[in-house]
């Protein structure tokens, strides 16, 4: 177990230090977020519309195209240096690889949405500081299921010629479930409602979540011996 343990934790450890020498994937899906997030707030009368009806559902596209960028860079610089190879021929398990990289993802983009929640809340005028535990919590556990799938599919489109478009041809039917959970819960958050109230939507994430690393398990060794 300890072994497997330090296996994880060197590949994120990679991950971080690549990224720390680059800092290519943090700015671009910083920005990449933060111009979705600008675009609707110019699009939209906040005279007319409610920020706490709107904000939520601009909140999470931000969040999932600004990851689906990090996760495109994720194994397509593995794939680029020839890493992944690499990777394969060391006698690490394989869902070890899988739980690195999928850290690697999670972390990178809960930093990435940790900057972008204060502009959201000073571009549309929203509370976010009283609802801030609960609403940590479901972008948390939305975001370990976008990671999830996102990362499994992303070493299945590293593969492919046409990778850039593939992976989210193949994430965004399969993250429906978790994206609509999740934004009901941040709506229903910012309207006032108790997230003990709403625990048939925090249950549906959990379990998707769950779905997602066991499919990950299953299929990951075959994934990446492609």
């Amino acid at each position: 177990m300890r072994q497997y343990l330090n296996q994880v934790t060197t590949i994120v450890w990679k991950d971080f230090v690549t990224e720390f020498k680059t800092r290519e994937l943090f700015s671009s899906m910083f920005i990449f977020a933060l111009l979705v997030i600008v675009i609707f707030i110019f699009s939209i009368d906040l005279s007319i519309v409610k920020a706490n009806q709107v904000g939520p559902g601009i909140l999470w596209v931000a969040f999932l195209f600004a990851g689906t960028l990090g996760l495109n860079r994720s194994f397509m610089l593995e794939k680029e240096n020839g890493c992944l190879e690499g990777l394969i021929l060391t006698p690490a398990d394989r869902t070890a690889i899988y739980f690195g990289k999928m850290l690697s993802n999670l972390v990178f983009l809960l930093i990435m949405e940790a900057f972008i929640l204060p502009l959201f809340m000073i571009f549309f005028n929203v509370d976010l500081i009283a609802h801030l535990g609960p609403l940590l919590l479901v972008i948390f556990l939305g975001t370990v299921g976008f990671c999830a799938i996102g990362t499994l599919l992303s070493s299945l489109s590293s593969n492919l010629k046409t990778r850039e478009i593939m992976l989210p041809i193949l994430l965004y039917p399969l993250i429906v479930p978790v994206v609509i959970g999740a934004v009901r819960l941040t709506g229903q958050l910012l309207a006032g409602e108790t997230l003990g109230s709403m625990m048939n939507w925090v249950g549906l994430i959990l379990a998707f979540d769950i779905i997602y690393i066991g499919v990950s398990i299953i299929t990951i060794d075959h994934i990446l011996e492609e």
